[in-house]
């Protein structure tokens, strides 16, 4: 990711207490993983721009369910083989691990693969939700799980993420959906309470 290539526009933030705690997404928000969807689709035999995890819930043939889903974890796990992180987010999340401030990941991967990149790049998160353990984003699920976990209402907490995805769960949940900037998303400005290009722009909810 580039920095300073925006210029979005802040919209009205819905968040109506000090923030407590923040909610990352995985890929694309804290982790490079190089993932390549439309391969992955088209390795999984369905049509490119397909979500798989949603067309998956609706097929009643566990076997194909299982045949897909293999090439989904497979692509996860060679991304969390070669994870990078995002631009300035080792040095935020650090920041905030030292001043305590509550930190959790919600994915939609497997737990596998996203404790293998968490391990690889060091993530100093201890809380980690991801499709094994909840209903896949864009259901809340997973956010108000750590609602509840840390007992902090969700208007407190602030979710952030680079996809539409992470936006609908994050309004679902009451919480503020803050969009990262990359060069793929900005038709979601828009959708986001915040949007931020750097990570050091998190500072500014505290």
């Amino acid at each position: 990711m580039q920095s300073n290539i925006f210029s979005p526009q802040i919209v009205s933030l819905r968040i109506n207490s000090p923030v407590k705690g923040f909610i990352f997404d995985l890929d694309g928000t804290l982790a490079d993983t190089k993932l390549d969807f439309a391969k992955m689709c088209i390795d999984a035999g369905l049509p490119v721009g397909t979500k798989i995890l949603e067309h998956c819930a609706s097929l009643n043939d566990t076997g194909q369910v299982e045949q897909i889903l293999s090439v989904v974890e497979q692509h996860e796990l060679d991304g969390a083989n070669q994870a990078s992180w995002i631009l300035d987010a080792e040095i935020v999340l650090n920041k905030f691990k030292q001043a305590n401030i509550p930190m959790a990941i919600v994915t939609r991967n497997m737990r596998e693969a996203a404790l293998m990149t968490i391990e690889r790049l060091g993530i100093p998160i201890d809380l980690v939700i991801t499709r094994d353990e909840c209903l896949p984003k864009p259901d809340p699920d997973g956010l108000l799980m750590v609602s509840k976990q840390w007992n902090i209402l969700p208007n407190e907490l602030v979710y952030v993420g680079d996809y539409q995805f992470d936006l609908v769960a994050a309004k679902q949940a009451q919480m503020m959906a803050c969009l990262i900037a990359n060069q793929t998303n900005q038709h979601l400005f828009e959708m986001a309470d915040k949007v931020i290009t750097t990570f050091d722009e998190l500072n500014e909810l505290l």
